[in-house]
């Protein structure tokens, strides 16, 4: 018996900017991510350790490998013998949103203040660490950028 194609119940509506955005951004930790990326590229462990919360890996790599999916993250393999480090960095598209997150970030942390909770911006901890042969990004083809701070607070 053939099956009857789905016919939605509701007609399609016009595409939203908003809901584009939101469905870009949405999902657990990529709006986080993207703060932590925004002033250097960094690896997976540096990510892992910057974020409030256990999160595994499986669930960072999926969410970067979604937010690389959406042109918002470039993931680069630096080979060192038998071992590959990953480095995440932003896109030039992943920076421009960034103008767009800032704000968002700084109501949602006044909403937040009003109902009694302190928010902490994340700290990227690899921007931070003394760079070594382990934790130094590789050298990319692309041009430096100056990308803005995300979470600086006026």
């Amino acid at each position: 018996m053939p099956r009857t194609p789905y016919v939605p119940k509701r007609p399609a509506l016009d595409p939203c900017p908003v809901e584009e955005v939101l469905a870009l951004i949405g999902g657990k930790w990529k709006s986080r991510l993207l703060l932590l990326l925004a002033p250097a590229p960094q690896r997976l462990a540096a990510l892992r350790r910057s974020l409030a919360g256990p999160v595994s890996n499986e669930v960072l790599i999926t969410q970067l490998t979604g937010l690389a999916a959406d042109g918002l993250v470039e993931v680069t393999v630096e080979e060192r013998g038998a071992t590959n480090f990953r480095w995440y960095a932003l896109t030039p598209l992943g920076a421009s949103l960034l103008s767009a997150l800032t704000p968002l970030a700084d109501w949602g942390a006044e909403r937040l203040r009003c109902r009694g909770f302190e928010w902490t911006p994340p700290v990227a901890l690899a921007a931070t660490e003394p760079p070594t042969d382990a934790t130094a990004p590789p050298t990319s083809s692309r041009p430096a950028t100056s990308q803005p701070q995300a979470h600086r607070r006026a």
